[in-house]
């Protein structure tokens, strides 16, 4: 099975970098932690496109079996930049896998892959700053209170 290209599809890596976040401009960034089947109904409805180094092939490789993901697997790093169209931005978190200066080594033996574990966050990226949405949500509240005041007026008759 593969993925649909709709112009919309949702980044999946293993790093989150800033020069991936640059083509947003001003914005709000949410974050949470996500399932594998989540990620399988949000790569159905809108693809997904993998960035990964070569020597990570083996580490996607992994995920696919583990959560039957049918990920692509890149011949070449692919760099991404989320945009107006492409907002969401998943991680695959890797745990118990040794590292060199907090990076993944290049090769792993088959019992270190055996014993790393794996987790996925995504970030999505609202055009509307949260300065914004905070400003509006408070117009909204004194609009609300002001309408509940007049409700609930007691009459002086």
């Amino acid at each position: 099975m593969s993925y649909p290209h709709t112009g919309n599809e949702v980044y999946i890596g293993f790093s989150l970098s800033n020069t991936m976040l640059s083509g947003i401009g001003k914005g709000t960034i949410t974050r949470e932690d996500v399932s594998a089947d989540y990620l399988k109904s949000l790569f159905e409805k809108y693809g997904v496109v993998v960035s990964a180094k070569p020597e990570q092939r083996k580490l996607l490789e992994r995920v696919n079996e583990l959560y039957d993901l049918k990920l692509e697997i890149p011949e070449s790093l692919k760099i991404i930049q989320l945009s107006e169209k492409n907002r969401r931005l998943v991680v695959i978190n890797v745990q118990g896998l040794r590292r060199s200066n907090g990076s993944l080594l290049p090769q792993y033996s088959p019992e270190e892959f055996e014993e790393a574990t794996f987790s996925f966050v995504k970030y999505y990226v609202q055009s509307r700053h949260y300065d914004e949405l905070v400003a509006e949500n408070e117009k909204l509240k004194k609009e609300l209170d002001a309408e509940v005041a007049w409700r609930n007026r007691v009459s002086d008759i």
